[in-house]
């Protein structure tokens, strides 16, 4: 069972095709090339996390859900209503869940939020801070152990975490 990680899906929402220069044709195109490409690398097993702004609508974050693969973590965004709502409703499948906005795994020493943050809880143990807020001024920077996970950085593709960390085990962060 592997970990990855992505963020700012914002599946069903079509002005993000234009806003954030997306490769798409329409919202059908792009929700369909992004679960492909997350089905390609995630196993029915694995765990994603997802850092906020999964789906535009309910019914689109029911739809989506249904057909990613793996034991999926929703951290909350600005535009997660839909989430929340299935949520509370008691509707997500039962192998999606919410979690809190800030969390910690520390054997990958990593903290997770949407939000980027210039302090976050064990940065002083050494943890990357893996984030989802969108924006060209927000570019992963692995010297600054921030690495910002929205799928415009990557591919539209989930990411393993123990591959993202070895791409920075023989760097000096001192």
């Amino acid at each position: 069972m592997a970990t990855f990680l992505i963020a700012n899906c914002q599946f069903g929402r079509a002005s993000v095709i234009e806003s954030n220069d997306r490769p798409f044709e329409s919202v059908h195109d792009m929700n369909t090339e992004m679960i492909e490409r997350w089905n390609a690398v995630v196993a029915p097993e694995d765990e994603v996390i997802h850092l906020g702004n999964f789906a535009w609508d309910p019914t689109t974050a029911e739809e989506i859900l249904t057909q990613l693969n793996g034991n999926i973590q929703l951290v909350p965004a600005e535009y997660d209503q839909p989430i929340l709502e299935l949520n509370a409703k008691g509707i997500l499948p039962k192998r999606v869940r919410v979690v809190n906005r800030i969390f910690e795994i520390a054997s990958v020493n990593a903290t997770f939020s949407y939000w980027p943050m210039l302090e976050w809880p064990s940065k002083s143990k050494g943890h990357f801070l893996f984030y989802g807020y969108y924006g060209k001024e927000y570019k992963p920077d692995h010297v600054k152990k921030m690495i910002n996970m929205s799928c415009e950085f990557w591919n539209y593709t989930p990411h393993n975490i123990h591959t993202l960390n070895r791409l920075f085990e023989d760097k000096d962060f001192q």
